[in-house]
């Protein structure tokens, strides 16, 4: 009994290639960083990645709404501030693993 489906072909990079170019390039420099290099690399996105939740999520709180806009860049600087020193930990830390 033949089959009612016809297969159509799938679309370009669906068979996991990527077709975009800037996927390609960063897919070729990830795989040429050397290990520490990626340990460094995972950290820094980490470290975007934290500060810019940070930077969504404090002023959703009322106290910081009410805050004037002076004390609102002091709370904004001490956040940078903070996740810069936890960067610095994760940097020792990889340097620490690495030796």
């Amino acid at each position: 009994m033949p089959c009612a489906y016809k297969w159509r072909p799938l679309p370009a990079g669906a068979l996991g290639h990527p077709v975009n170019p800037e996927t390609i390039r960063r897919n070729e420099h990830m795989a040429s960083l050397t290990p520490l290099e990626t340990g460094f690399d995972r950290a820094r996105a980490n470290h975007g990645n934290r500060l810019k939740q940070r930077c969504d999520f404090v002023p959703r709180y009322h106290e910081y709404q009410a805050l004037d806009n002076e004390t609102k860049a002091q709370v904004d600087q001490e956040m940078i501030v903070e996740e810069n020193k936890v960067q610095e930990q994760e940097w020792v830390a990889i340097l620490a693993d690495w030796r």
